[in-house]
């Protein structure tokens, strides 16, 4: 299966979510989500406010996360992609792929919110930590959420393994013109801005490990059920 079709699962899959035709359910959503980014930016101060780190805490809250941007760059590629088959002839095949992980990392992040949303919004409550704890462990997702931060790490190192192969990079690079002039260029944008995010950082490995190091802490403490009392929770 090549990398567009997959892709075009995905955005098949984005688009079959509930929150699009329920107007309720989706302002409950990206509450949700302003609430989770909100939270990241709080948990993970120093590690993003670093110079070197802020194009990648940027790309992980923009890009990685969901939210209004990533609707409008789900709505582009529905565009593009039925005539994207000249594209796989511009960019290689593994940057593609790493895009299109990207993608699908973006869009478990919306699903897993979406049921916290639903949960809330079926109770009634506002969105705030207690809330947020309270739907997490109903909701119930401990393992699905392990899933995506293991996700996000995979996306980290595939695109800075693609932006360390020197042939790999120029011919992207050279792809772009093209690309541009095909309106492939919300699809090569999204892919770009991994590179760049990641062009700062001596080795990715010192901004994503302890971001997820610290994700799956959250997620034990959230979950904890014998420690005798309201665990850490978020971090916040």
């Amino acid at each position: 299966m090549s990398a567009l079709t997959n892709l075009q699962q995905h955005l098949n899959r984005f688009w079959a979510l509930p929150h699009h035709d329920d107007a309720a359910l989706n302002t409950k959503l990206k509450e949700v989500q302003s609430w989770q980014q909100a939270r990241i930016k709080q948990t993970h101060s120093t590690l993003f406010e670093q110079p070197k780190n802020k194009p990648m805490a940027d790309y992980f809250l923009t890009q990685l996360y969901g939210g209004d941007e990533f609707k409008v760059l789900a709505e582009q590629l529905g565009r593009i992609l039925p005539k994207a088959k000249k594209l796989e002839r511009l960019a290689k095949e593994s940057s593609l792929e790493a895009g299109s992980m990207g993608i699908q990392a973006a869009i478990l992040a919306v699903e897993l919110d979406l049921h916290l949303a639903q949960w809330l919004l079926a109770q009634d409550l506002p969105v705030n930590e207690d809330n947020m704890l309270a739907a997490y462990r109903a909701v119930d997702e401990a393992d699905e959420r392990r899933v995506q931060i293991n996700n996000l790490k995979e996306v980290c190192y595939r695109t800075d393994k693609d932006l360390n192969s020197f042939m790999l990079k120029k011919a992207f690079s050279l792809a772009k013109g093209t690309a541009y002039r095909h309106n492939f260029q919300p699809l090569y944008d999204f892919i770009d801005s991994g590179f760049k995010a990641m062009k700062p950082l001596k080795s990715v490995s010192s901004f994503i490990e302890p971001f997820c190091e610290r994700e799956m802490q959250i997620i034990d403490e959230v979950h904890a059920t014998d420690n005798g009392g309201k665990p850490a929770a978020f971090g916040v």
